[in-house]
C-alpha cells in the first residue's frame, strides 16, 4: 500500500519528474558530456581526444563481441564425427616433447597413448631435460616393455619447443606426424583421424580442457575451454566454413608438407605460425569433428598468468610477422583474411580495450564526467546488448550439459574480473611483441605443481595500491566520479586475487 501522506497522483508526479530529468540529461549529451558542477577545468581539446579514444575502444570491444556472437550462432549443436578413408600403409609417429616434467607424468602419457588402437605407429618422446633426469625418465618408460616407444634427448637443447619438435621429426619413421603435449588426454579415435590428413593439409583435432586438480581457477578455465574455445572458436568457425588455426597440440601433418613449410618456427608461437604458413603455401588447416583432445588447464593463478602472457605476446608477434602477407598474398576471400587476422588478434584486442577503458574511465572520472556524449552512450548500449546476446548464446550451448544461467553469468563475470586484473600486466608483453623482443619459454606446471608461485606478486600489489590510492585521493577531494571510476576495478581486482588465491583442499579430478 502507498505510504501515509503519499497518494497515487504524487507517485505519478515523481515518476514524470524523473523521466523529464532523464530526457533533459540525454538531450544535453547531444551537445557534449555532462559534468559535475565542481569538475576541474580541462581544455576542451583534451576532453574531445579522450572521448574519441573511448569511442574507438568501445568500437573495438563491440567488434570483438560481434566476432564471438557470429561463431556462437554456428556452434549450437554437437559436431558429428567425420570419417575419412586413411591408407593403412601410412606409418604414424606421435611426437611428445617433455621438459621439466615429472617421471610419473611422462609414464602416464605413454600409457594413455599405448592403450589406443593404433597399429603401425610409434611414440617418440623428445626430451630437453638434463642427462640425469632424462635417464630416469627413459628407464621408467623402458620398464613398460613397449616396443614402439622411443625416448630421445637432444644433445644440444637450445631454442624453443618448435626446434625440439623439428629435431624429433628428423628421427621419426612415420609418413604422418602427430604432435601432442605430455598431459593431453587423447580421444579413442586419435590415430584414425590423424592418418586421414591430406597431402597439403594440417589436421587439428580440437581442444577441450581437463584438470587433475580442481581449484577455483581450474573450474573457471574448464568452462572457458569448453564453451568459448571448443564450441565457439573451433566448432563455430568450422560451422561457418571459415579458416581455422591449429593450437599447440592435437596437430597432424604429413612429413612432405611439414618439410615444405619449413617445420615449426624457433619461436613461442609455433602452432599459429605453422598454420599461417600452411595457408600461405596453398594448403589449409582442417578441423575434424569428433571427440577433442583434452588438454590440461593451469590450476594456479601464477601458472595461468605466465601462459596468458605468452599467448598475448604470440599474437602480436604473429601480427607483426604475417599481417602484410595475409592481406597481400593469401588467396582466399577477403572475409577469410579478416577472420584469420581477428583470430590472431583476439587476445591483444581484449587486453588493449580493457586496459584503455580503465585508464580513460579514471581520467574522465577525475574530470568529473557524469555522462559521456550521446555517441559514446550509444556505443556503450550497443556493447552491453551484444555482450548479453553472446552470453545467452553460450548459455544455449552450456544448458545441454545441465549448466544453469546463473552459473554462466557468474563464469563470465569471473573471467571479466580476471582479464581486468591481468590486462595492464599483459600490455607489457604486447609492447615486447611489437618490438620483436624474444621472451623466455617457460613450461606451464602440471597438476599440483601449478599451485606454486602465489598470487600477490609485485604487479598485483602495485595494481591494487594504485587503485586504492586513487580512490582515497578522490574521497579526500570529494571527487565522487573519480571515486566510482577507481572503486569498480579495485573491487574486481581484490575479488579476483582473493578468489583465485583460495587453494584450500583442492579436489583431485
Amino acid at each position: 500500500m502507498p505510504a501515509p501522506g503519499l497518494n497515487i497522483s504524487q507517485y505519478s508526479e515523481v515518476i514524470n519528474k524523473t523521466v523529464r530529468e532523464a530526457v533533459r540529461l540525454l538531450n544535453k549529451t547531444r551537445e557534449g558530456p555532462v559534468t559535475a558542477p565542481n569538475a576541474p577545468a580541462a581544455p576542451e581539446w583534451l576532453l574531445h581526444i579522450l572521448l574519441c579514444a573511448y569511442a574507438v575502444v568501445l568500437a573495438l570491444a563491440l567488434l570483438l563481441a560481434a566476432h564471438y556472437m557470429y561463431y556462437a550462432r554456428r556452434a549450437t549443436s554437437p559436431a558429428p564425427p567425420v570419417s575419412r578413408a586413411a591408407p593403412p600403409r601410412d606409418r604414424l609417429t606421435i611426437i611428445v616433447p617433455v621438459k621439466d616434467e615429472s617421471t610419473s607424468t611422462v609414464v602416464e602419457s605413454v600409457k594413455r597413448l599405448a592403450a589406443l588402437e593404433c597399429q603401425n605407429s610409434e611414440i617418440l618422446i623428445v626430451s630437453d631435460d638434463p642427462p640425469g633426469r632424462f635417464e630416469e625418465v627413459k628407464r621408467a618408460v623402458d620398464a613398460l616393455g613397449l616396443n614402439n616407444v622411443r625416448v630421445l634427448r637432444r644433445p644440444n637443447p637450445t631454442g624453443y619447443k618448435g626446434t625440439a619438435l623439428n629435431w624429433a621429426v628428423e628421427r621419426a619413421s612415420g609418413q604422418v606426424l602427430l604432435f601432442l603435449d605430455v598431459d593431453d588426454v587423447p580421444p579413442p579415435d586419435l590415430c584414425a583421424r590423424a592418418r586421414s590428413v591430406g597431402e597439403s593439409e594440417i589436421v587439428f583435432l580440437g581442444w577441450d580442457g581437463h584438470a587433475s586438480v580442481k581449484t577455483p581457477l581450474a573450474r573457471l578455465l574448464l568452462f572457458l575451454y569448453k564453451y568459448l574455445l571448443y564450441h565457439v572458436a573451433i566448432v563455430g568457425r568450422h560451422g561457418a566454413g571459415h579458416p581455422i588455426l591449429a593450437l599447440g597440440s592435437g596437430i597432424a601433418v604429413r612429413r612432405e608438407f611439414f618439410k615444405r613449410l619449413g617445420g615449426f618456427c624457433d619461436c613461442t608461437a609455433d602452432d599459429y605460425d605453422i598454420s599461417i604458413k600452411a595457408y600461405l603455401h596453398g594448403g589449409r588447416v582442417t578441423y575434424l569433428p569428433g571427440a577433442p583432445v583434452r588438454v590440461g588447464v593451469p590450476a594456479g593463478y601464477y601458472a595461468f598468468k605466465r601462459q596468458y602472457a605468452r599467448w598475448t605476446y604470440n599474437s602480436i608477434y604473429l601480427l607483426v610477422k604475417y599481417a602484410g602477407s595475409i592481406l597481400r598474398h593469401l588467396r582466399v576471400l577477403p572475409a577469410y583474411r579478416f577472420s584469420i587476422l581477428m583470430n590472431v588478434a583476439t587476445h591483444p584486442l581484449m587486453v588493449i580495450t580493457v586496459t584503455a577503458s580503465v585508464v580513460i574511465s579514471l581520467v574522465l572520472g577525475y574530470l568529473g564526467v557524469l555522462l559521456p556524449p550521446l555517441y559514446v552512450l550509444i556505443l556503450q548500449l550497443a556493447l552491453f546488448v551484444a555482450t548479453l546476446v553472446h552470453i545467452l548464446r553460450v548459455y544455449s550451448i552450456a544448458r545441454r550439459d545441465g549448466v544453469r544461467l546463473p552459473s554462466v553469468l557468474l563464469s563470465f563475470a569471473k573471467s571479466g574480473a580476471l582479464l581486468l586484473t591481468l590486462s595492464p600486466y599483459l600490455v607489457f608483453y604486447i609492447v615486447l611483441g611489437l618490438l620483436g623482443k624474444r621472451i623466455e619459454w617457460r613450461v606451464t606446471p602440471k597438476g599440483a605443481a601449478a599451485l606454486g608461485g602465489g598470487v600477490w606478486g609485485p604487479y598485483e600489489i602495485g595494481f591494487v595500491a594504485v587503485l586504492a590510492a586513487t580512490l582515497a585521493a578522490a574521497l579526500c577531494t570529494w571527487n565522487f566520479t573519480l571515486a566510482v571510476s577507481a572503486a569498480m576495478p579495485l573491487v574486481a581486482a581484490i575479488y579476483t586475487l582473493a578468489f583465485f588465491a583460495s587453494r584450500r583442499n583442492p579436489r583431485l579430478a
